[in-house]
């Protein structure tokens, strides 16, 4: 089940992953697919205990009449970033505590509808995260197909957000239960001076997912510290320890030490909590 890149803008702060599944996603702005020309906004839901519900629009961009589906998946992800689907309601899934209206709408060229979603939360369910996938899918066959994902190349990364081949989008929808706040730390950096690439290890912290981009900034004797490279995004799912990530570095200076790399794993740019540093850690180079 293969999960590929369908658009990306790490300098903008913009991202969405595709996948392709048999049976036929933290973007920060509304996501484009095929047919229809469907956008999603927002393409992150969160809910706490101040916030039980939330709207989420869809707008028909295209010149063709949509009509969409929507539903449940649920989805976890693997070491590598990438997202599985499985076949059974996992215990941490929220969508058992969601109600949402309309199911199913037809939307005109430029016409919008927004999809209200309210959370019933239970009291004797324990504190953490819990999260499903909110899948609109568009039904109507005579809507032109969208790229052929299987030539495209494996995306490594996912940001929690998933296309599928017939034209279908699954954004996370999480329920934080409780006072626990998102926390990560670095483990460790290493650096690769001949392919000028800088792996970081993330560990999550505490019951929550972590959500966000990977900065790095290079201080040389004498300067100020600058953002050294694009930020690369970066989320880990509540059932993983932590994730890795390969950030492909501008030519390093020459010497040794030169100056300092500094990390730092940030949910800026993310459509929650925008700016709230993780984690960071440095090393010379």
């Amino acid at each position: 089940m293969p999960y590929i890149p369908c658009q990306a803008s790490a300098t903008t702060y913009r991202w969405v992953w595709a996948v392709l599944l048999a049976a036929a996603a933290a973007l920060l702005s509304p996501t484009a697919l095929a047919g229809a020309v469907l956008f999603i906004h927002p393409t992150l839901v969160v809910f706490d205990d101040d916030t039980r519900s939330a709207r989420i629009t869809l707008t028909n961009r295209g010149d063709e009449t949509g009509t969409f589906e929507c539903g449940w998946m649920e989805l976890t992800m693997n070491p590598e970033g990438a997202l599985r689907r499985l076949d059974d309601q996992p215990g941490w899934s929220v969508a058992p505590h969601l109600r949402y209206s309309p199911r199913r709408v037809t939307l005109e060229p430029s016409q919008s509808q927004v999809i209200k979603i309210a959370l019933r939360p239970d009291a004797e369910l324990p504190e953490g995260e819990y999260y499903s996938h909110f899948r609109i899918l568009t039904l109507n066959s005579e809507a032109p197909r969208g790229p052929d994902l299987e030539s495209a190349d494996q995306a490594p990364e996912s940001s929690g957000v998933s296309v599928q081949a017939r034209t279908a989008v699954a954004i996370p929808i999480v329920w934080r239960k409780g006072d626990a706040v998102m926390a990560a730390r670095i483990e460790s950096l290493s650096l690769n001076r001949e392919a000028n690439q800088l792996t970081v290890e993330v560990e999550r912290e505490g019951p929550l997912s972590s959500r966000g981009f990977v900065h790095v900034m290079l201080a040389t004797p004498g300067e100020e510290a600058e953002p050294f490279g694009d930020p690369a995004p970066l989320v880990i799912y509540p059932n993983l320890p932590g994730r890795s990530v390969t950030l492909d570095l501008p030519d390093l200076p020459d010497g040794n030490p030169t100056g300092e790399l500094t990390v730092v794993y940030t949910t800026e740019g993310s459509s929650e909590r925008r700016g709230r540093v993780l984690a960071t850690r440095s090393m010379s180079i």
